[in-house]
């Protein structure tokens, strides 16, 4: 067999001198010490780079502070000047002048206007026995009204002398709740001159004329996309006698007032008015809730409505008051029975009723309709 040296005990050559020995190193696998002095040269590098480079590295020249700023040269004092004179208060006065134009200044709100006493033909009939007066205003809060209102007074020989009084709060803004509004009111008039009332029951009169107004709203928003979100209330009454017969889409409303009661006759198509009746709310909770503006039977916007049916019997001196949900929003019904008791006239009454609204915050258009048996 293959040995490397050989020795024993009795060798006088030590093991040191064996181990340098020439025949020791060529029978060493020349792998292996190539593997060693990879290894032994990778050991050196790594003392090299962190004893040695990387201290040098992380040094850093100390930066001499810079020399501070020279002071800057002081001027010598100047002379106080004397302050000027003060000129009195009413010189100062005189000086004045108006904001220039771009100052923002609040727009004056528009005058009420004269309230309308007569039907929309100009003429009443003789023989009539109660007096009407219609106001509709803007507001404060709104650049255009989209509310309107009618009255209509004829003669027939069932019914004698009769009136229909219309109020019709428009939706939709950017002009298209004023057009749904107009569309209603003169589709009704329409309604009623081809189709007069000729006798009581009215619930078919009534439902008649509200589906042709409903129709001609949905026509006008399909030709014109940018109206199909538009919409209107109504209320409607048509007086004949000493009976007022009285229709009503939405939340305007109409409510009875005598020497000393008012009373709401009209029921809102509303979420709040639901909440009323179920018990949910009361009515003083319904005038401030988040969602009373939510109504769900609207004019234009589908093709089956709800419509309320109500009929009312007027004494001398009571009065029907039609009106849209900017006046009934803004003031308490107690605040309108004070009103009408206040002022016996039915213009001046519509118009201290508008007033009232719009000095309440006038946020709606405001509109408002009184029939006065005599």
């Amino acid at each position: 067999m293959n040995k490397w040296v050989k020795f024993s005990s009795k060798t006088s050559t030590p093991f040191a001198l064996a181990f340098l020995s020439p025949v020791f190193f060529w029978q060493v696998d020349l792998l292996t010490w190539l593997l060693l002095a990879v290894i032994a040269g990778i050991v050196v590098i790594f003392i090299l780079i962190t004893f040695i480079l990387l201290p040098l590295a992380r040094r850093k020249p100390k930066r001499r502070p810079a020399p501070p700023p020279a002071p800057a040269p002081v001027p010598p004092p100047a002379e106080a000047e004397p302050a000027p004179a003060v000129p009195p208060v009413d010189d100062l006065l005189d000086t004045l002048t108006l904001a220039p134009a771009d100052v923002h200044t609040p727009a004056i709100a528009p005058p009420i206007a004269d309230p309308v006493t007569l039907p929309v033909s100009g003429r009443r009939p003789d023989t009539i026995r109660w007096r009407i007066a219609g106001l509709s205003d803007v507001g404060l809060k709104r650049e255009l009204n989209e509310d309107n209102l009618m009255m209509i007074e004829a003669e027939s020989g069932a019914l004698g002398p009769y009136g229909i009084y219309i109020v019709a709060d428009g939706l939709g803004g950017h002009e298209a709740g004023e057009v749904a509004s107009q569309i209603t009111i003169d589709t009704i008039r329409n309604h009623h001159d081809q189709h007069p009332p000729n006798g009581a029951p009215f619930n078919d009169w009534f439902n008649e004329a509200i589906m042709a107004t409903n129709d001609k709203v949905l026509a006008y928003q399909e030709s014109h996309k940018e109206a199909e979100k538009m919409g209107s209330t109504l209320v409607m009454a048509l007086v004949a006698g000493n009976m007022a017969h009285i229709a009503n889409v939405g939340d305007s409303r109409a409510y009875h007032l005598t020497n000393g009661e008012i009373n709401q006759i009209s029921i809102d198509h509303s979420l709040v008015e639901r909440l009323v009746q179920i018990g949910q709310i009361t009515r003083e909770e319904a005038r401030t809730h988040k969602q009373r503006n939510v109504v769900y039977s609207i004019i234009g916007e589908k093709r089956r409505l709800e419509v309320g049916h109500y009929d009312l019997a007027l004494s001398p001196g009571d009065r029907l008051l039609l009106c849209s949900d900017g006046l009934s929003g803004m003031i308490t019904d107690e605040e309108l029975l004070r009103i009408s008791q206040s002022e016996p006239d039915p213009a001046r009454a519509a118009r201290q009723m508008v007033s009232a609204a719009r000095e309440a915050g006038g946020h709606d258009n405001i509109t408002a309709i009184l029939v006065q048996m005599n």
